[in-house]
């Protein structure tokens, strides 16, 4: 009796294994953009060695869904990747500025650019105003000069694997949708799984068509002002 209930036992479980969905597997910032590898990815928001990954995707074993989900998770990873690269280049942007702020010999130079706005509030736009005075002035450093042109390449090869990102968006919702009206011919024990992830994902498509070509203008502004001080 008891070799029959280990024997029943193994055989559950390998029936349960099999037909469960595989583990989930993390992105690297290679995976998402290989040309965008050299970069620190935790200083822009995408750490490649947190604990469960930052971008997941699940395989299931069917070609159609494995590639489906895995193109879905590195666009999610490029539009972290590419929001990080932003809010972070924007914040070292307006340290640089603000440190020309307590030179003297500017500070009447910059009063009639910013006003009396103070140096902790402005915008991009100021920033890069203030920098290029400075350029103009002799007062930019060979640093920040170095600084400025590798920003302005990192974020030349984002710009254009956005652009490419919310083209592929498009052209996946529909394919989304045929997924998910197909579902049923995957196997029964990964149809809950396998539609949960096609309708995660078809929102994540969507908030990417909608929301990431602002951000994409975005890029662009911050990329011109660091090249005219490269």
């Amino acid at each position: 009796m008891k070799k029959i209930l280990i024997t029943f036992s193994v055989s559950i479980m390998i029936l349960v294994v099999g037909c469960a969905p595989s583990a989930k597997y993390a992105l690297t910032l290679a995976d998402i953009e290989p040309n965008l590898a050299y970069l620190n990815g935790a200083s822009y928001g995408f750490a490649d060695d947190s604990k469960d990954g930052l971008v997941t995707y699940i395989q299931i074993g069917d070609a159609k869904y494995d590639e489906f989900f895995k193109s879905c998770a590195k666009l999610d990873g490029l539009v972290i990747l590419c929001k990080g690269l932003a809010t972070t280049s924007t914040g070292q942007l307006k340290k640089f500025a603000m440190s020309k702020a307590a030179d003297t010999a500017m500070k009447n130079n910059i009063n009639d650019l910013v006003g009396n706005t103070p140096p902790e509030q402005w915008t991009a736009a100021q920033s890069f105003a203030v920098l290029k005075m400075a350029k103009a002035g002799g007062k930019i450093k060979s640093d920040e000069v170095k600084y400025f042109a590798t920003t302005a390449a990192s974020m030349g090869i984002g710009i254009i694997s956005l652009g490419k990102g919310i083209k592929e968006a498009k052209d996946l919702i529909p394919k989304a949708q045929e997924l998910l009206k197909n579902v049923k011919s995957v196997k029964p024990m990964l149809i809950p799984a396998t539609t949960k992830g096609i309708k995660g994902s078809l929102g994540n498509l969507n908030n990417v068509v909608k929301n990431t070509p602002k951000m994409l203008e975005e890029m662009k502004v911050l990329l011109d002002g660091f090249k005219a001080l490269s």
